[in-house]
């Protein structure tokens, strides 16, 4: 089991966005505590999503939106904690 931490802005952003995905939805629901522990198959899978996601809610002119760096942050953030 991988063990990441999130904090709750970013936990709050995820809810809010992804209600209705299952893989975000399998991963905060795995929180014991103040940590999430997950799978290394589910790493990946959330980490692919999280890449698709940021990309998808990029602008017509491919820049960043508010949303492509919560999740570009996110993503870093478990990057650097399971690395």
């Amino acid at each position: 089991m991988i063990r990441i931490s999130l904090t709750e802005e970013q936990v709050i952003f995820l809810e809010k966005m992804f209600p209705d995905e299952e893989i975000v939805q399998s991963v905060l629901h795995s929180k014991n505590d103040k940590e999430f522990f997950i799978d290394v198959d589910t790493k990946i899978d959330f980490m692919d999503f999280l890449e698709d996601a940021a990309v998808g809610f990029m602008d017509e002119n491919q820049e960043p939106t508010f949303e492509t760096k919560k999740l570009e942050e996110i993503r870093d953030s478990i990057y650097y904690q399971t690395n």
